[in-house]
């Protein structure tokens, strides 16, 4: 198709910029990419913390660790690449001014090192679950084809608010506000099962609901995600995903004079 075939055309600047990307992030620094882990570990002992001793509340039948650290992981992929994606194209104003290349290559290189940082937080993950002797089934298989639309997904938002940023400079300064709401909207420090049901269809407009809640039932909870479910959000996430990059490619032809 059209659009894989530009990325194969330049699948060497590519990933150019996404090994610039993971080195300038992780240069001279301490820990190096143990960094990938720290922001779910963090929020997950903070959770931990607030309600095991400050807001004592029964949050799930397991261990509160697991718990918030299995909904944080996905999201922290989700966060940090808008967080990067969002600027990537103004960053690189001079480059996109002076040649040629597919205006998606810049933020899909920090999705890329987003995705690398999602296997890291996932060793740690691993981890976890051998500390607190989680039994594991087969159902943990369902982590790759969840992980799919969440990448689909998220490089879908990527591409459009990005390119929305080159023309509408509002978009970058709303992002934290964006992502913000989006985190209380995703049930990562609550279960969907103990929400209303009134409420929960609610939820269920927001992606990221379906994926938080099916990678941490199939892995720490041992549950099969429902197929049609699964059928039906990865057609929208297909969609979605050929939407926002027929979006990025009709709006890059302008992206030059604008930026």
């Amino acid at each position: 198709m059209f659009i894989f075939n530009r990325l194969i055309e330049y699948r060497d600047l590519l990933l150019v910029f996404a090994w610039r990307e993971f080195s300038i992030r992780y240069r001279q620094s301490v820990i190096g990419v143990l960094w990938a882990a720290f922001q779910p570990l963090s929020m997950m002992l903070l959770f931990t913390f607030i309600f095991t001793y400050l807001m004592p509340t029964k949050v799930a039948e397991y261990s509160y660790a697991l718990f918030f650290y299995s909904g944080m992981l996905p999201w922290a992929f989700f966060s940090g690449s808008i967080n990067y994606a969002v600027p990537s194209l103004t960053n690189h104003y001079q480059l996109i001014t002076k040649i040629y290349f597919p205006r998606e290559i810049l933020p899909l290189s920090g999705i890329i090192v987003a995705t690398v940082d999602f296997f890291i937080g996932s060793i740690i993950y691993g981890l976890l679950i051998l500390a607190f002797r989680v039994h594991i089934n087969l159902n943990v298989l369902w982590l790759c084809p969840l992980f799919f639309i969440l990448f689909l997904f998220t490089t879908g938002v990527c591409f459009v608010m990005a390119a929305l940023n080159v023309y509408y400079r509002d978009v970058k300064l709303a992002t934290n506000f964006l992502i913000q709401l989006w985190f209380f909207a995703t049930p990562i420090f609550y279960s969907l099962d103990r929400v209303p049901m009134k409420f929960k269809w609610i939820l269920f407009l927001n992606p990221m609901t379906f994926i938080v809640e099916n990678m941490r039932r199939c892995v720490v909870e041992g549950r099969a995600v429902i197929w049609w479910q699964y059928l039906i959000m990865l057609i929208f996430a297909v969609t979605f995903f050929f939407i926002a990059y027929a979006i990025i490619i009709k709006m890059e032809k302008r992206f030059a004079d604008v930026i």
